[in-house]
């Protein structure tokens, strides 16, 4: 859902009573594509201190979007860009002193200036442009006379050459929404003074534009595709989004879907509910709503999980007797806004940290499984190493028989029967063996040709279980680290798992040989010898059960090597999602003995920190951590393990029901 107009004169007018005189103390970059303004607003009733507040601003293409927000959001970048210095520029210190929007645009205006000197009362002002239009949204800084200083979006004139937005060039607003009647672009009408006699002939035309389609594909579409009549709004209003011409329509129809019927539509009803609606840009009187799904039917999310549909400054009367959903009513719509985005633009930025990391291991884990399947063909060579040697076997046996020059020669099966050599694998009319032969050479000749096939194919056969072993654990480990990617939730968790990446060989680190050379040198610059300092897996989770007892999660490889070796003892009790990749999870047992409820409590914790998250029910081995050691040839966190006993869990982060004590049959000691 994107934001329309209506919906930023709504949040303008917040911004109007709760930023105008606020300082702007910080500027941060929460994602590649938004930033946000910490302002320092003061007391709006006397008796009351300032508060601080957070002005969210995104240029996202699918979620842009500008809103105030409680807390402090997110970084994914640790260094400001330049656009962010930039705005650090000029814009900390200032205070809000207007805040501008032109009518039916997408388009906040906030002008923010200082004094010039101290003790003047000359002010600089400069205006900070919030374009909130889908795939084209951008944030621009301007000066007093309209120059861009900078934008977050660079468009030049190749791709855009009615307005560029680069540095130093004059700003120029967006084109005017135009429509198109009978091929000529016109301005579109406004909503507030919109008639029926106006919408009956931009109906008419619409008709005629559809029924004049000469090309066979814009048939077809038409007849597969009946225009609707919220199609008509959209087209010719200004600044009507799809959700505000279906409240308008519903209004009229009570269905948001109606066709486009030009003899049945009421136009004059229609023409009055978007006057009404469109009359909120003058009247101010917003009531600001929600709408959310309510989970707990097949295929939803749980019953206690809301997933919001859709947000407007006025009431959404399309939802309401839609089943299944909840409608929330609030004072303000930045709240509702902040609410419905819910850090999807944090996951969204997370996920394109992940994006490349993830590429790299899938494309190892395709080659370990094309490099699998090609060791167990050769495995299946074995049979045509034992055919080998028993031509080899058969030539010496009748050499007296066989002639220099023959290509070949039928052979009766001596050997049949014996364990040491197999049965005739190539038989002619059940005479005996197919014995190939290279005319050349005489039957010793060709017996010691055969013989060399088959010492070689033993020589290689002997070396496939060892790589078949060695690809098994390499693929294990690719596995592991594609669920350590999964589970990181933050960009520093992101990056100890891409480290661990680049350490195993998989990728290739942007500062590969500045770490070689720092891995090679220890105190006072001294070379170290042996191998690179490996990278750290971060700090592992604390978790404290609800009797007690300490929970210790590694959520990626390194980690679970630290809680599993390092910090556990031999008594205490070692957990794991059971097949699938996934976290260690320790309970620290301290010469005590732990109660079912704190077991199963740290079985949902394995099964929520593993591949296997998703499911509704995952089995968890649990044994000693004294029975758990390294997987040969295996990577930091690959273990085996034994005398491990297995119990059913639902995936939790946090439990919060209470176990009834039961006991589990005790581990072996």
């Amino acid at each position: 859902m994107h934001i329309d107009a209506i919906t930023l004169a709504a949040v303008a007018d917040e911004w109007r009573m709760l930023l105008i005189g606020a300082r702007i103390d910080t500027i941060i970059q929460p994602t590649e594509q938004s930033i946000a303004l910490q302002c320092y607003a003061p007391a709006i009733t006397q008796g009351q201190g300032g508060q601080n507040r957070w002005l969210y601003v995104s240029a996202h293409p699918q979620l842009a979007r500008a809103h105030l927000t409680a807390l402090k959001p997110s970084k994914i970048a640790s260094e400001p860009p330049v656009f962010v210095m930039l705005l650090r520029k000029y814009l900390e210190g200032a205070r809000f002193e207007a805040i501008q929007q032109s009518r039916w645009e997408r388009v906040i205006e906030l002008i923010a200036g200082y004094r010039s000197a101290p003790g003047s009362e000359e002010r600089t002002h400069y205006r900070l442009i919030i374009e909130v239009m889908g795939r084209m949204s951008n944030i621009i800084l301007c000066d007093e006379q309209g120059l861009i200083l900078g934008s977050l979006k660079h468009v030049g004139a190749d791709v855009n050459r009615y307005r560029v937005i680069a540095a130093n060039t004059q700003y120029v607003p967006p084109p005017p929404q135009q429509r198109t009647v009978l091929g000529q672009s016109l301005p579109r009408l406004e909503p507030a003074t919109i008639t029926a006699a106006q919408l009956v002939l931009c109906a008419a035309e619409d008709t005629e534009l559809a029924g004049g389609t000469s090309s066979q594909a814009g048939k077809k579409r038409a007849q597969t595709q009946e225009p609707k009549l919220w199609q008509l709004l959209t087209r010719n209003l200004l600044g009507f989004s799809p959700l505000l011409a279906r409240e308008a329509v519903y209004r009229t129809t009570s269905d948001g879907e109606a066709a486009l019927e030009t003899s049945a539509a009421p136009w004059e009803e229609l023409a009055w509910n978007v006057r009404e609606l469109a009359a909120l840009y003058d009247t101010h009187a917003w009531k600001p709503q929600l709408v959310e799904r309510m989970g707990g039917d097949a295929g939803q999310a749980p019953a206690s999980q809301a997933i919001p549909l859709a947000f407007a400054p006025y009431v959404l009367e399309q939802y309401a007797a839609m089943p299944g959903v909840r409608i929330r009513e609030s004072a303000s719509i930045n709240v509702l806004i902040d609410e419905f985005y819910a850090s999807a633009e944090w996951r969204d930025a997370l996920e394109s940290l992940r994006a490349p990391v993830r590429k790299g291991l899938q494309t190892q884990r395709d080659r370990c499984k094309r490099k699998a399947e090609l060791l167990r063909q050769e495995l299946a060579v074995s049979e045509e190493a034992s055919r080998y040697r028993l031509q080899a076997e058969l030539l010496l046996a009748f050499q007296h028989e066989v002639k220099r020059g023959q290509s070949g020669v039928v052979l009766p099966n001596i050997f049949e029967g014996q364990a040491s050599l197999p049965s005739p694998l190539s038989i002619v009319d059940g005479e005996g063996v197919v014995v190939p032969l290279d005319p050349r050479f005489d039957a010793v000749g060709n017996a010691n040709r055969l013989f060399r096939k088959y010492h070689k194919l033993q020589r290689a056969l002997a070396l496939v279980p060892g790589q078949i072993e060695q690809n098994a654990t390499e693929l294990a480990t690719i596995e592991q680290l594609l669920a350590d990617l999964m589970l990181a939730e933050t960009p520093a968790e992101v990056a100890l798992v891409k480290a661990e990446v680049q350490a195993a060989g998989y990728m290739r680190g942007a500062k590969e040989k500045e770490s070689r050379k720092q891995s090679h040198k220890g105190k006072g610059g001294k070379q170290n010898k042996g191998k690179p300092v490996p990278p750290g897996g971060g700090v592992p989770l604390h978790v404290q059960s609800r009797d007690g007892f300490t929970l210790l999660i590694g959520k990626n490889s390194r980690q679970n090597e630290e809680v599993t070796f390092r910090q556990a003892a031999a008594n205490d009790t070692w957990l794991h999602a059971r097949g699938v990749p996934g976290a260690h999870v320790i309970v620290k047992a301290g010469g005590r003995n732990i109660p079912r409820s704190t077991i199963e409590q740290a079985a949902s914790l394995a099964a929520y920190y593993s591949q296997a998250r998703g499911s509704t029910s995952v089995p968890v081995d649990y044994t000693l951590q004294r029975y758990v050691r390294h997987m040969k040839g295996g990577g930091p966190g690959m273990v085996v393990y034994e005398h491990e006993r297995t119990l059913y869990a639902e995936p939790n982060a946090i439990s919060s029901k209470r176990i009834e004590q039961s006991p589990l049959p005790p581990l072996q000691r």
